[in-house]
């Protein structure tokens, strides 16, 4: 059964940054949403942000193809107002990862991949850092 993943920014930005530490574990884990053996999704929020980050290093425009890239393969959810106040009354520390958590859960993601997973330990769905994630997924790797 193909799983649902919410992906969470510093994922993404490992890759659009080429940050060299987190480069290839991320980089494996948005090629298992390109290969279509997972499901990935994030967040508007996320988007809004990589943009943000993006633009600030490289620029509008390759913010924008490097997006576009991504939607390819990767389903933004929408955030709405019962996320909004269902993030308001969580234990979150941090409202923004409250926020992908409650889109997460709307959208029944198995996961959230993350290198922050202590943010999410209030978080009624399995937040995994990208290695555990390759794990699970090692056979599908492999085989390419």
């Amino acid at each position: 059964m193909i799983k649902k993943v919410f992906i969470d920014a510093d994922i993404i930005l490992d890759v659009a940054l080429a940050r060299e530490k987190f480069w290839e574990s991320s980089k494996l884990v948005l090629s298992l949403a390109e290969n279509s053996s997972l499901l990935g999704f994030t967040s508007s929020i996320v988007i809004s942000n990589i943009y943000y980050v993006l633009r600030k290093a490289g620029g509008d425009k390759n913010a924008r193809q490097f997006i576009n890239k991504m939607t390819k393969f990767i389903t933004i959810l929408p955030v709405d107002h019962s996320d909004v106040v269902n993030a308001l009354e969580s234990k979150f520390k941090d409202f923004e990862d409250a926020l992908q958590h409650f889109a997460s859960l709307k959208n029944r993601c198995d996961y959230i991949v993350t290198r922050n997973t202590e943010d999410y330990k209030h978080s009624s769905i399995e937040a995994i850092q990208p290695g555990e994630l390759i794990n699970l997924f090692k056979e599908k790797i492999e085989s390419r």
